[in-house]
């Protein structure tokens, strides 16, 4: 048969060959030899060669199921191995410090923020220094990296950190309207000594805001702001530049360079003092965040509050207004933007609303149609006094409808209401973060429009009574405003009466006591913290036999109001031209402005010095 035709020749011929199975032995035996011999140098000379480094187990070098057991190799026992020595790890780089100088006035007025930053800011150190001193002095101490320093404008590249206000401030008796930057620089180097400086931080605020040197050497210098306030409040020959949290009623506020003050919007506004941060390189952002959010200006609540006086919308009015329409009265010249642009709005609606009622037996009664309440929505009206001698002129229906009327168009009736408890109560309105509480009273005959137990009416002036209500508001209000139909008509000098009862309401508690019914301005009184403004005149009336240049001028009060009570007062004159006001400027109504000043300064009514004990 042939070999290639056997059946298992394909299986013999892969077969090793007798020959072949020696060299595979032979292989095998040097192999063998090979390991045993690496085996005993490992043993024996382990220094000699390297361990080997197992990489780390991964699907390429060793699969997951598979494990390594390692070989027990029993210790020499003549020979012991020294490890060696394991390089210690260098340690971790220390923060550089960092070292932030600020002025002692601003670590003081902030001092538990400045505490806290070397916690959360590793490596922060905090250097306190006087601040700059001189014009030619770096404004950062040379070792620090940055520095938080006062000035009204950087003297090198700076980031503002807060942007405060200042205000200029004059005795409230002055006939002043206002001053330049220049005037005033003059006025604070003694070139111009018609009024006297007065600083309460040694005058460094002063020489920055102004851009000066040095201060003329008659300046007075007292303790703090407060004190240059009333420093001010009670010498009528000087004047000073303070924050604007030091300021009160008390003293008199003007216009710089023709701009007003008005701390909510103060861009643009002259007298700006900066806080800024500056240093040799850019701070850290989170840091420079940090400082801006913990130092930035943040303007306590206030309240604009515009008060006008009697409001009469009858007789030749109701003409008037029939032939134009239910805002005639209140679209004379810068009179509807001034009174609706104000938070609150007040006055004294000295007449009913209805179209019901009986006329009353007295001289005058007043009683306007219910279109008027159009205009008084239109002008911006939120409270309304109610108690006076006229809203009763046609009974208990109309003074009824007059009170639904108001209501239903949001405004607030005060000093009347459907029984002796309402026409008491106070109305407290919410704005800007603030309480203000509002009450009213008349002490003009008839008595037969008081309120009573079951009967509406108005709330009539009993001073105890009074007293209590102002206290009870006072409780639950941030500041409390009274208005007071009283006096005598046409004279421009409060009576006694008047007197007496405004020094109860302001030790009761009342901010701000508005009076009316004499038909012309009267004095004001300022107290430590109370100012009564007697009576605001006529607002919008006609006239029959008693027209004169006193009945048919007067001045809208238009007030800040802030937690602690008035804070700024300006009076803002008008002229009844065609039976409602128009505004006038400072000149035109010189006649009305000067009245208040004289009749005040008569009374001895300007702020006084405390007398201490």
């Amino acid at each position: 048969m042939d070999e290639r035709e056997s059946p298992a020749g394909t299986n013999e011929s892969k077969r090793p060959t007798p020959s072949r199975q020696g060299i595979m032995i032979i292989l095998l035996a040097i192999t063998g030899l090979l390991v045993t011999a690496r085996v005993a140098v490992m043993l024996f000379y382990p220094s000699a060669t390297p361990p080997a480094t197992i990489p780390e187990a991964n699907s390429q070098t060793l699969p997951a199921t598979a494990t390594l057991t390692p070989t027990r190799v029993p210790p020499s026992p003549t020979l012991t191995w020294t490890p060696q020595p394991t390089p210690t790890p260098a340690p971790s780089a220390t923060p550089e410090p960092l070292r932030l100088a600020v002025e002692e006035s601003v670590l003081e007025a902030y001092q538990t923020y400045f505490a806290s930053l070397p916690s959360r800011y590793e490596g922060l150190a905090l250097l306190p220094y006087a601040g700059p001193q001189e014009d030619e002095a770096l404004p950062v101490p040379l070792e620090a990296d940055w520095g938080i320093y006062w000035a009204s404008h950087a003297p090198w590249e700076a980031v503002p950190l807060r942007e405060e206000p200042y205000a200029l401030i004059v005795h409230p008796a002055s006939a002043q309207e206002g001053f330049t930057l220049a005037q005033l620089a003059a006025l604070a180097e003694g070139e111009d000594q018609t009024l006297t400086l007065v600083v309460g931080d040694g005058g460094r605020a002063a020489r920055e805001l102004l851009g000066l040197e040095g201060l003329a050497p008659n300046a007075v210098q007292v303790s703090d702001w407060t004190a240059a306030k009333e420093y001010v409040a009670t010498h009528e020959d000087a004047w000073a530049l303070v924050p604007w949290e030091a300021v009160d009623f008390r003293v008199k506020v003007l216009p710089v360079e023709g701009q007003r003050l008005d701390p909510e919007k103060p861009q643009g506004y002259p007298l700006l003092r900066r806080l800024w941060l500056s240093g040799n390189t850019p701070p850290p952002q989170s840091l420079l965040e940090d400082l801006r959010k913990a130092l930035r200006y943040e303007l306590p609540a206030t309240v604009e509050l515009v008060a006008v006086g009697d409001i009469m919308l009858d007789r030749n009015l109701t003409e008037l207004i029939q032939q134009h329409s239910p805002r005639y009265p209140f679209e004379g010249q810068g009179i509807q933007p001034l009174l609706a642009g104000a938070d609150i709005t007040i006055g004294n609606l000295e007449c009913a609303i209805s179209e019901r009622g009986t006329r009353q037996t007295k001289t005058y009664t007043f009683r306007a149609e219910p279109q008027v309440v159009e205009g008084l929505v239109y002008a911006g009206f939120d409270v309304l006094s109610l108690a006076n001698n006229h809203t009763g002129d046609f009974g208990d229906e109309a003074l009824l409808d007059t009170l639904g009327l108001l209501r239903e168009a949001l405004i607030a009736p005060i000093g009347a209401g459907e029984n002796i408890t309402v026409a008491h109560e106070a109305k407290i309105i919410e704005a800007n973060g603030l309480r203000l509480a509002f009450l009213a009273y008349n002490q003009i005959q008839p008595t037969s429009f008081a309120a009573t137990a079951t009967s509406p009416g108005s709330a009539f002036m009993d001073k105890e009574r009074m007293v209590a209500d102002v206290r009870a508001a006072r409780q639950q209000a941030d500041v409390v405003v009274v208005q007071c139909h009283w006096g005598t008509e046409y004279s421009s000098t409060p009576n006694a009466s008047q007197k007496e009862l405004a020094q109860a309401l302001a030790d009761a508690g009342a901010a701000l006591i508005l009076g009316h019914h004499p038909h012309v301005v009267q004095g004001l009184s300022y107290g430590q913290r109370t100012l009564t403004a007697y009576s605001l005149g006529n607002f919008i009336f006609d006239f029959d036999k008693d027209y004169s240049r006193e009945t048919s001028s007067g001045a809208v009060l238009r007030c800040l109001i802030g937690h602690a009570g008035v804070k700024m007062v300006e009076w803002l004159p008008y002229s009844i031209v065609d039976y409602r006001p128009v505004l006038v400027s400072a000149e035109e109504g010189a006649r009305t402005l000067e009245t208040i000043i004289q009749v005040t300064q008569k009374q001895g009514a300007f702020p006084k010095e405390e007398v201490g004990p």
